[in-house]
């Protein structure tokens, strides 16, 4: 069995458990919160791996698709903290599994990390087993207070921080997708000579840009609430990338052309905004917000 098919399980099995839990308590809690919520904790995930793997190269993924390294690690990133890593963190919360529980998690995943170093799947760099442990507790106590959070009258600084994070997940998804496909890259001769790598200095790059317009996102969509300022995310949006692409940080390949690129980013941050309009809607209308 290849390397990858391993991967490709886990994913198949988080996504099965969480669609699972969010079917059986549709009864409970609404099943566009617990979407929503899905959504927050990939986010999450996400932003500890670019920590951990990406700035401080802490363990390696060995899919075998890749000749590259950091290919790799790009991939095994997208297939286990886009649907494992989440999908605990939804079983938790839609069940109500308290400590207890998040420490047989936790257990459960160190011991599939084991399995993987074995079978020559994954490797530890400076990584230990106990830090996953640590990690592991740590991310699904988050998860599980802040989704009580949001469960309860979202509004305010808490339901403009989750769509930050929700934000950040789904305009910076095309971005590792279109990478891996050898579509298009991000290149600042700084950063590539500081990290040595394309992938892993594209991502980089992107990864911080992302950040920036995922705020601007947020402040134009939920703080911001006038119709108006809705269209300056696409602005922004369209604006950027063009000066990337001008300026030689955006490089496009394999017949990619810009305008593809453009139309992607702006279908995602218009997902963003329809998310944003029909999700987690507060309880009454705060009256502090700007108009």
């Amino acid at each position: 069995m290849k390397n990858i098919l391993w991967y490709i399980c886990l994913a198949i099995i988080g996504v099965g458990s969480a669609a699972y839990a969010i079917y059986a308590k549709r009864h409970v809690y609404k099943i566009s919160t617990l979407l929503l919520f899905y959504l927050f904790a990939a986010s999450l995930a996400w932003n500890g791996e670019f920590i951990v793997l990406g700035i401080f190269n802490s363990y390696a993924y060995k899919t075998g698709v890749f000749a590259d390294i950091w290919a790799q690690n790009l991939l095994g990133h997208l297939l286990l903290n886009t649907t494992l890593y989440p999908a605990a963190a939804t079983v938790m919360v839609a069940f109500s599994f308290r400590y207890g529980w998040i420490s047989l998690v936790a257990v459960l995943f160190t011991a599939i990390e084991y399995l993987f170093v074995k079978q020559g799947l994954y490797e530890q760099h400076w990584w230990r087993y106990y830090m996953t442990i640590i990690a592991v507790v740590g991310i699904l106590s988050i998860d599980n207070k802040w989704f009580a959070k949001i469960n309860k009258g979202c509004y305010g600084i808490t339901r403009d921080v989750t769509f930050f994070f929700v934000a950040m997940i789904i305009i910076h998804t095309p971005a590792p997708i279109l990478l891996l496909l050898f579509k298009q890259y991000y290149h600042i001769d700084l950063i590539n000579n500081l990290f040595g790598d394309l992938f892993l200095s594209s991502i980089i790059i992107i990864f911080f840009y992302h950040l920036i317009e995922s705020f601007l996102l947020v402040l134009f969509t939920c703080i911001l609430q006038k119709w108006y300022w809705k269209v300056m995310p696409f602005i922004i949006s369209i604006v950027a990338q063009c000066v990337f692409a001008k300026m030689g940080i955006l490089i496009m390949e394999n017949g990619w052309n810009l305008v593809y690129t453009l139309i992607i980013y702006e279908i995602f941050i218009a997902a963003f905004i329809l998310i944003e309009k029909y999700t987690l809607k507060p309880d009454y209308i705060n009256l502090n917000r700007i108009d």
